[in-house]
């Protein structure tokens, strides 16, 4: 992993996302992006007093100022230093700027705070960050405001026992490796799904034949409310990133399985969430 883009809008729900991309840099000796995405036609109402090539001029100084202030202001010196670049993107939407950027820059992760500046972004309970985890071919790890970084040593993966599970637990290992750290698999088993236990078997089994890493474990729980068992499961392990699969549709394994578990976890846990798209991991493998 060596290349990290971070989103930001310069709000204080953005910091620890900064923060912790920042962290990361360090620990994967990689080099970090961070990325400012403003709407031109919300920073100058009036267009004619000034040509728009002067006006948009304008904009990208003022915005790259305030961008710099700001990392200056939470990462000290590291922000001017050669192993951290400031971009700044104008579009009037957020995750389609964020997308292009890192579309140029083929980062390896995409970082950025759960919830954006305004009221309206408040109400929609992030809604950049849910448009790239649907969107985004990079994997996106969102991060909560006023979460403090601190070592990673225990990753939770929550799996369905999926073939697209695989895909995205190599590119875990990875990771954990660089960091040393352990990854837990954890599935829950509901009285609508056959066969867990026999499930999790063929899955281990799987999961050997294309994984080499030895600090990987798994727990099978059962339940009919997945969130809350989840919840629990957090509680006791107390790892520093849970990480799903994001996917499109329903589940032919379990609907409480969807897209949409991803989203409610997105809002409800307290640590740092990284999702991983279904349709581009398998894509990928084509």
């Amino acid at each position: 992993m060596k290349t990290l883009l971070c989103a930001t809008d310069l709000s204080d729900n953005s910091v620890a996302a900064l923060k912790m991309a920042n962290n990361l840099r360090k620990t994967l000796n990689a080099r970090l992006y961070v990325v400012h995405v403003f709407d031109i036609s919300a920073t100058f109402i009036s267009t004619v007093s000034i040509a728009y090539a002067r006006m948009e001029e304008a904009a990208f100084r003022d915005h790259h100022a305030r961008l710099l202030e700001f990392c200056m202001e939470h990462l000290g010196r590291d922000a001017q230093i050669d192993k951290v670049k400031l971009l700044v993107q104008e579009n009037s939407i957020a995750s389609h700027g964020i997308l292009a950027e890192a579309e140029e820059i083929d980062p390896d992760l995409i970082l950025l705070g759960t919830k954006g500046s305004s009221a309206v972004r408040e109400l929609f309970l992030g809604s950049t960050a849910s448009a790239l985890i649907e969107k985004s071919k990079y994997p996106v790890l969102s991060i909560p405001p006023g979460f403090r970084s601190r070592e990673i040593k225990t990753i939770v993966y929550a799996t369905a026992f999926e073939e697209a599970d695989i895909l995205a637990i190599e590119k875990i290992a990875g990771l954990a490796k660089l960091l040393d750290a352990d990854i837990r698999l954890v599935h829950v088993s509901t009285k609508d799904e056959y066969a867990g236990e026999e499930q999790l078997k063929w899955f281990r089994e799987m999961l050997r034949e294309k994984v080499e890493f030895e600090k990987l474990s798994f727990d099978l729980k059962f339940s009919d409310d997945v969130v809350d068992e989840l919840h629990g499961y957090l509680d006791e392990v107390k790892p520093q990133i849970l990480i799903m699969l994001e996917r499109e549709g329903h589940s032919l394994i379990s609907n409480l399985w969807h897209r949409d578990l991803v989203k409610r976890m997105k809002l409800e846990v307290d640590i740092p969430l990284m999702s991983f798209h279904k349709k581009h991991l398998m894509h990928s493998e084509v």
